[in-house]
């Protein structure tokens, strides 16, 4: 297979992948099955894949405007050398790339090469049947350990080298059946904490952005930290909030994100710690499906410092997510969250794949995937990484 990796591997784009190994693989007549590399070796099988174990297997989505063929190279040969797969073969299965949308433009068929490339990215994903699984009785819970944390500094170290984002996930979720997408609003959908907006107009900025900086961090109680940041805004006129919303930057992304959303008949909501004077902003401009926020008293137009209600905290945006797949009748793996706050962890944990964008470093920590090259298209690269493994090579 030395000729079939430097054919493959050396300077071609992913997406052209399957017509070479078609065109490897006719000369033979053989029908590709699977591609899998081991130990520095390729290898076309004409056999069906191999069954993915649901309770150990792992999927390993990479995405990025330009995944070069050596940075894959790279990868593959350091995950390989880790030997933590428990395979006896110690196979990485390569399912076949695909593209997703940079921006929120359909593509002319007539389009340059240089279009295509600054608004197309590229989505590979590699399979492992099993994945830190104890091989022997000897294997002992430490040495496991160590193992994932070899593999996940790998990675780490591998993505960010190459500016390439990267999911490891035991399910995939499918546009291609119904799902949600729960998002959080401050820093996540838009690009900023309107509550420090306020302040700033308010005189208060500096005083409040302190403490909204220590809450998203996880060092603060939420409810108590915003109660009194809002306390901060007592006699603010309410036209300061319109003045805000008016303002407010769309994190990049967002509009191709619900847009693809939708098209694919996946509901998608904001739950925010924010306010509802933003977030339904937003519902009547982009068409969210529902929004879930606290709600500022205002009497007279003006700001009383109080918040009508309960707090949407963290365990309430987890179960708000959990009410919003039962009440679509959602299946569990096809639920979707994301945020960037200490506040978003719980939801995130609850959800099939829990995202954290441009976090803060406790999430970036614990979130099950962190976008930190992308903003909210990256999403959707990571929702088309079932179609890779549906596809065929051949």
């Amino acid at each position: 297979m030395t000729q079939l990796a430097e054919t493959l591997f050396s300077n071609t784009p992913p997406i052209a992948w399957p017509q070479l190994l078609t065109l490897h693989c006719s000369q033979k007549n053989t029908q590709i099955k699977q591609v899998t590399y081991c130990q520095g070796q390729f290898n076309i099988s004409a056999q069906e894949r191999q069954v993915m174990n649901e309770s150990n297997s792992h999927y390993l989505t990479l995405i990025g405007p330009t995944i070069a063929s050596d940075a894959l190279l790279n990868l593959l040969s350091a995950l390989s050398q880790l030997q933590v797969s428990a395979q006896s073969s110690g196979d990485i299965i390569i399912y076949p790339p695909a593209t997703y949308s940079l921006e929120n433009s359909p593509l002319t068929h007539d389009a340059s090469a240089d279009t295509q490339a600054c608004t197309q990215g590229d989505i590979v994903v590699l399979g492992f049947a099993e994945l830190f699984t104890e091989r022997s009785a000897e294997l002992s819970a430490k040495l496991l350990n160590k193992q994932r944390q070899q593999f996940n500094d790998t990675l780490a170290s591998w993505s960010n080298d190459y500016h390439i984002d990267y999911a490891l996930s035991q399910t995939l979720p499918s546009l291609k059946q119904p799902g949600v997408v729960l998002m959080d609003m401050d820093s996540t959908t838009i690009q900023i904490e309107c509550i420090d907006e306020i302040a700033k107009l308010a005189g208060v900025g500096e005083q409040v952005a302190a403490v909204t900086a220590k809450a998203m961090n996880g060092e603060l109680d939420f409810s108590e930290s915003l109660r009194s940041r809002v306390a901060t805004l007592t006699n603010c006129p309410e036209a300061v909030l319109t003045q805000v919303a008016d303002a407010m930057p769309l994190m990049p992304g967002l509009e191709l994100l619900i847009a693809t959303l939708h098209q694919a008949n996946w509901k998608v909501a904001i739950a925010s710690g924010g306010f509802t004077y933003f977030a339904k902003r937003l519902q009547d401009d982009l068409g969210f499906d529902a929004v879930y926020a606290n709600e500022l008293e205002i009497v007279d137009g003006i700001l009383t410092g109080k918040v009508i209600g309960d707090i949407v905290d963290a365990q309430v945006k987890a179960d708000t997510l959990q009410a919003l797949a039962q009440q679509y009748q959602i299946a569990p793996q096809q639920t979707v969250a994301i945020g960037d706050g200490a506040n978003d962890l719980i939801m995130l944990k609850s959800a099939a794949l829990g995202v954290a964008i441009h976090a803060k470093p406790i999430v970036q920590q614990q979130a099950q995937v962190a976008l930190n090259y992308h903003d909210l298209e990256g999403l959707v690269g990571l929702l088309q990484a079932a179609n890779c493994v549906e596809a065929s090579w051949s």
